[in-house]
């Protein structure tokens, strides 16, 4: 039951540079909508993503909540619950403040793996949620043990996905090319992060990716497609993006034949 409210597209981040702040605004806002409007069928609301450490990069990083339904806001009553979540998360979608760096997930608590039991929920999203802070309720990830095949599979397929997206850019017709190099960097950062995950490492977010690659893996796989996405999520000057996209599709090509070997 995974879902996504609805509301306007927010885009790839345009906006004007954002203080920390404004981070923590929209984590106290949103909070306080969601308990108001949705007290009875909210379970947990968790803060996951760099953000709950501060190693997001303002502006660029979304700030990214896990609302988990109870199970009398599932079945029948699902259809009312999300109209009053997507009313929320459209109030903020509209505002220029939040629109580029809000991001919500929607679980039913019946989505939540239990402990021995299989999940269709992705345990490289588990690994991310464990980290989350609870903002309503606790952290129903927090105790569950980590199972390492599944993270390996998992980070297969996310690799594979990415790697699907990185194929389907050049062939993008009426996207311009600012939003080809915004596509390019999540393709390279996901692919990127599904290596990681491979290899054991959990420590991490998106933002702090390069730093294990450099320190850890720039024998194993050509990182320089990850350093050109970290400049250009840093919005560096002077970046070359001559052979960024070519060079990123096969940076995917080779996560993924590593993670397949």
């Amino acid at each position: 039951m995974s879902q996504q409210p609805t509301g306007p597209p927010a885009g790839p981040p345009r906006g004007p540079m954002f203080m920390r702040d404004e981070y923590q605004n929209l984590i106290d806002e949103f909070t306080k909508d969601i308990k108001t409007e949705l007290k009875n069928e909210v379970l947990s609301l968790l803060l996951v993503g760099s953000v709950v450490t501060q190693e997001h990069i303002a502006g660029e990083s979304d700030c990214d909540f896990i609302i988990i339904l109870k199970d009398k806001a599932s079945g029948e009553k699902l259809q009312e619950s999300m109209e009053k979540i997507s009313k929320i998360v459209f109030k903020y979608l509209e505002d220029p403040l939040y629109s580029s760096i809000l991001d919500v997930e929607v679980l039913g608590d019946d989505e939540i793996p239990k402990q021995g039991e299989g999940s269709e929920y992705p345990w490289t999203k588990i690994l991310v949620a464990q980290r989350g802070k609870a903002l309503i309720g606790d952290n129903p990830f927090a105790k569950l043990k980590v199972d390492e095949g599944q993270i390996k599979e998992a980070a297969k397929e996310m690799a594979r996905v990415f790697l699907e997206q990185m194929e389907e850019i050049p062939t993008l017709e009426e996207v311009d090319d600012y939003d080809k190099l915004y596509l390019t960097v999540e393709a390279v950062l996901g692919c990127g992060c599904a290596f990681l995950y491979y290899n054991g490492e959990k420590e991490f977010y998106r933002s702090s990716a390069i730093i294990l690659f450099e320190d850890k893996y720039q024998d194993k796989i050509n990182i320089e497609p990850l350093q050109t996405s970290h400049r250009l999520r840093l919005a560096a000057k002077s970046i070359e993006t001559k052979n960024f996209i070519p060079n990123s599709l096969a940076f995917c090509k080779e996560v993924n034949k590593i993670l397949n070997a």
